[in-house]
C-alpha cells in the first residue's frame, strides 16, 4: 500500500489536529456551485453525515472546502451539555459566555465569590443569576471550569489552516503537573458521572500535550468501558490515537481513528484526515483488531474515500456485507469521479455485476449507477435496460425518484437520432418538470438541463430549424443572417403557441425589444439611419449612454468625457435622431462643416476607440464594451468617420477647420492601422506586437504641418506626444 503523506505532514497533523482540535487541508477554489458538472447526486442516496466525503472536483472536503472549526467544534454541544447538567433555568447568555469568553482569572474570582472568599464578582458577571444562589452543582461546574481553562493553554491553537500550525503552535504546558494532579483528584473523586467523564477527558488531553503518550494511551485503555460511547468518549479517543500515532503504533492508531469516524459525525472529517495508513502488513495488523464485519467495513470505507483504493474497498466491503450502508458512498464517489474524467478502470464493470446480483441495500441506486455508465459510454440502450430495473425498486423517497425521471431523460435524448414530433412529444412532460419547476427539484439538475438543451440545440441546428435551436442553445452565428433574426421575431410574436413551442420559447434569453436593438445598432454601421430610428422606437429603450458622443478631442480620453457636464443626455435613440438630423442638413449643403464633423465624431465615438463604446452594447453580442475579450467583437471600423472627417475638410473654410480636419484625419488612420496590422487575431495569436515600427508619420500628420501658424497647430503639439515627435523629425 503506497504511502498517501510524507512523514513530517502526518505527524504534524495526527498529533495536533487529530486529536479534537479539527482538521484541515486548502480548497482549490469556489468557482462553481458544488455538483454543478454532475448528474448523478449522492444526497438523493447516501446518508448526510457522510456529505463532507462527496466527490468534489474543486474542494478537499465536498461543500466545506476545507475545515476551519479548530476552537469552536464542540462549543454548542458542551453548552448544551452543561445546560442540561445545571438545570432548565440556567440562564444560557450567562453559561456560554462562562465557557466561551470568561477568562481563568475570572472563573477564579466567581470561585471565591460562591466560596464566600469575596464580596463581589467579575465585571460585567456581577447581574449573572446563576451565582445568586450557587447549589452543589454550580460550584463543581466552576471547580471544573477553573480547570479547564487551564488546558486550554496548551489545547486551544487559534489556527484556521494546517500551514499556520508550525507558527501559531503553543509549547507545552511546563507546569503540568500540578495541574494533572489536580485533575486526578477531581477524577478520582468525581461521583457524578457527568463530572467524572470530563475530568476523564481533560486528563486525557493534558497527558497527550505534555505527558508520555503511553501514559495517554494506558490511561484511555483502562478506563474507556467506564463511559457511555459519546461525544466526549470519542474525542478522548481521539487523544488516545494521536498517542499511538507519535509511538508509530499506526496499527492500533488507525483503528481507533476508524471507530472515531464510525462512531461521531461531529468528528468524521477529523478521524479521517488523520487516519493514515502506512504498509499493506499495519493495514492487515489494523483489520486482525476488528471486532466485527461492520468495524471492518468502516476501515474499507475509510481507505477509499481518497487513497486511490475504491474498487478494492467497494469489493471487501460487499463481501463482508453486501447491504453494508458504507457501500453507497464509495459508489456515489465512483460514478462522480468518472462524470469528471478521472479515469478508474473496472469501475463500471464493478458496479454492473453488483446491481444484477440485486443484493444490496439500495438495488435501484445500484443499477442507475449502472446505467448511467452504460449511457455516459454511448450504450443507451443497455442504460435504458438498467433504468427499467432500478424503477422496479424504486422507493418512494422523493429525490430517488427525480434522479432516476432525470437520467431516463437524459437517456431519451441521447438515443435520438432525429428530434420529430414524436420524440417532442414523448419528452415534453419531463422537460417542462425539469425546466419550469427547477427550485422544487432536490436532485442535482443543473448540468442535465444544460446537457438536455445543448443536445437538442445540435439536433435542431443539423436538421435547419435554427429558430428551435437558437431558443434551446443561444449561438452568435445565428445572428449573422437578418431572415434568422425576423424568423426568431415571428416566432415570439405568434399568439397560441403549442405547448413544446411555448416550452422552448420560454428558454431563449432574449426578446424581441432585444433583437430590435441588435438590429438598429447594425444598421447605424450600415449608415441606414432611418431604419435603425424605426426599429428603436418600436423596441422602446430609454438608456443612456455615458459620454456626449459628438465630443471630438485631441487626445482620446473616455474617463474624461464620461465626467464632464452634459447639458444633453443621449439614449441611443436620440443620437442617431441626431445624426440623421445632421445627414439631412449636410444633404440639403446647411452648414455642411459643422455637421459632418459632429457626424464624424458620433461615428468615431460609437466605434471601440470612442467614448460611447456603450453604443453597440446589446443582449444579442453581450456587453463587450467593457469586456476583456470585446475588442474581436466590437466595431472599430474608421470609414464612416474617416468618410465625414473628409467632407469636413472639403467644406472647411479657414485654416484652423483645415488643420482639425487633417488631424482627425490622422486618428482614423492610426486607428485603422491598429486594426490590421497590431490587433488583427493573427498577429494577437502570434503576439507580433514587437515586429511593428515604434512610429509612424500619418499622412493627416503631413498634411497638418502646413498649418503651422493656426492656433489648432500649437495646441496639438501641447496635447498631442506623438505628433509633438513628428515634428521635430
Amino acid at each position: 500500500m503506497k504511502k498517501i503523506f510524507s512523514k513530517k505532514l502526518a505527524i504534524t497533523l495526527i498529533s495536533s489536529l487529530s486529536v479534537g482540535a479539527g482538521i484541515v487541508l486548502a480548497c482549490a477554489g469556489d468557482w462553481e456551485e458544488e455538483g454543478a458538472s454532475s448528474n448523478f447526486t449522492p444526497e438523493a442516496f447516501v446518508d448526510s453525515s457522510y456529505k463532507p466525503f462527496f466527490y468534489s472536483n474543486e474542494n478537499f472536503y465536498y461543500s466545506i472546502g476545507h475545515d476551519t472549526q479548530h476552537d469552536t467544534r464542540f462549543n454548542e454541544s458542551n453548552v448544551n451539555d452543561w445546560a442540561t447538567y445545571l438545570g432548565s433555568g440556567t440562564p444560557r447568555p450567562e453559561l456560554e459566555y462562562l465557557l466561551r469568553t470568561a477568562t481563568e482569572g475570572s472563573i477564579d474570582s466567581v470561585a471565591g465569590y460562591t466560596a464566600g472568599k469575596l464580596k463581589t464578582l467579575p465585571a460585567g458577571m456581577q447581574s449573572f443569576q446563576l451565582f445568586k444562589k450557587a447549589d452543589k452543582k454550580t460550584i463543581a461546574f466552576l471547580t471544573y471550569l477553573s480547570l479547564a481553562k487551564k488546558t486550554e493553554v496548551f489545547a486551544v491553537n487559534n489556527f484556521e489552516y494546517e500551514w499556520d500550525y508550525d507558527s501559531k503552535k503553543k509549547n507545552p504546558y511546563y507546569n503540568a503537573r500540578p495541574l494533572n494532579n489536580k485533575l486526578t483528584q477531581e477524577f478520582t473523586q468525581a461521583k457524578d458521572p457527568f463530572l467524572k467523564q470530563r475530568y476523564w477527558f481533560q486528563l486525557e488531553r493534558s497527558y497527550f500535550f505534555n505527558d508520555s503518550a503511553q501514559k495517554a494511551i494506558s490511561f484511555f485503555d483502562n478506563n474507556e468501558k467506564a463511559f457511555p460511547k459519546n461525544e466526549l468518549y470519542y474525542r478522548s479517543m481521539a487523544y488516545a490515537a494521536g498517542a499511538c500515532y507519535k509511538l508509530k503504533n499506526y496499527t492500533k492508531a488507525n483503528y481507533y481513528y476508524s471507530k472515531v469516524y464510525d462512531g461521531s459525525n461531529v468528528l468524521k472529517t477529523v478521524a479521517h484526515y488523520s487516519f493514515h495508513p502506512q504498509e499493506e502488513n499495519d493495514w492487515k495488523a489494523t483489520l486482525a483488531l476488528c471486532a466485527n464485519n461492520d468495524e471492518k467495513a468502516t476501515l474499507w470505507q475509510m481507505l477509499g474515500v481518497f487513497y486511490g483504493d475504491q474498487n478494492r474497498a467497494i469489493q471487501e466491503i460487499y463481501a463482508l456485507n453486501p447491504r453494508s450502508e458504507k457501500l453507497n458512498l464509495l459508489l456515489a464517489r465512483g460514478v462522480n469521479s468518472e462524470e469528471n474524467n478521472a479515469a478508474n478502470s473496472g469501475l463500471d464493470d464493478l458496479i454492473n455485476h453488483i446491481a444484477q446480483a440485486g443484493n444490496t441495500s439500495q438495488p435501484s441506486m445500484w443499477h442507475m449507477a449502472a446505467g448511467y455508465l452504460y449511457m455516459r459510454s454511448g450504450n443507451t440502450q443497455q442504460a435504458a435496460a438498467s433504468f427499467a430495473q432500478a424503477e422496479k425498486k424504486l422507493p418512494k423517497e422523493k429525490a430517488v425518484q427525480e434522479q432516476l425521471r432525470i437520467l431516463k431523460l437524459l437517456n431519451t435524448v441521447a438515443s435520438t437520432s432525429r428530434a420529430d414530433s414524436k420524440l417532442e412529444k414523448a419528452i415534453l412532460p419531463d422537460l417542462e418538470w425539469l425546466l419550469n419547476d427547477q427550485s422544487k427539484i432536490e436532485v442535482r439538475k443543473q448540468a442535465a438541463i444544460n446537457s438536455i438543451k445543448a443536445a437538442l440545440a445540435l439536433q435542431y441546428k443539423n436538421q435547419q430549424e435554427l429558430v428551435k435551436a437558437a431558443c434551446f442553445n443561444n449561438y452568435k452565428e445565428f445572428y449573422e443572417d437578418e431572415k434568422n433574426i425576423e424568423a426568431m421575431k415571428s416566432f415570439l410574436n405568434k399568439p397560441n403557441k403549442t405547448p413544446y413551442e411555448a416550452l422552448y420559447a420560454k428558454q431563449y434569453p432574449l426578446t424581441v425589444n432585444d433583437l430590435l436593438e441588435y438590429q438598429a445598432i447594425q444598421l447605424v454601421y450600415k449608415e441606414n439611419l432611418s431604419e435603425a430610428i424605426a426599429k428603436l422606437e418600436a423596441a422602446a429603450l430609454t438608456d443612456v449612454l455615458p459620454g456626449n458622443p459628438f465630443t471630438g478631442r485631441l487626445q482620446d480620453c473616455h474617463d474624461c468625457d464620461h465626467e464632464a457636464p452634459q447639458k444633453i443626455k443621449y439614449t441611443k435613440l436620440a443620437l442617431i435622431k441626431k445624426m440623421k438630423d445632421m445627414e439631412d442638413k449636410i444633404k440639403a449643403g446647411t452648414d455642411v462643416y459643422t455637421n459632418a464633423m459632429l457626424l464624424a465624431n458620433a461615428y468615431y465615438n460609437i466605434t471601440w476607440y470612442g467614448n460611447a463604446r456603450a453604443f453597440y452594447d446589446s443582449k444579442v453580442d453581450g456587453p463587450f464594451y467593457y469586456s476583456v475579450n470585446f475588442f474581436e467583437n466590437a466595431p472599430s471600423s474608421m470609414d464612416l468617420a474617416t468618410k465625414y472627417y473628409t467632407l469636413g475638410l472639403k467644406a472647411a473654410k479657414t485654416d484652423e477647420q483645415k488643420a482639425k480636419c487633417h488631424f482627425m484625419l490622422a486618428k482614423c488612420e492610426r486607428n485603422k492601422y491598429y486594426d490590421e496590422k497590431i490587433f488583427s487575431s493573427k498577429n494577437s495569436q502570434d503576439g507580433d506586437h514587437g515586429s511593428q515600427p515604434d512610429f509612424l508619420a500619418w499622412n493627416g500628420f503631413v498634411s497638418l504641418k502646413q498649418y503651422a501658424n493656426t492656433q489648432f497647430y500649437k495646441e496639438a503639439i501641447r496635447e498631442c506626444g506623438y505628433f509633438k515627435t513628428y515634428t521635430r523629425k
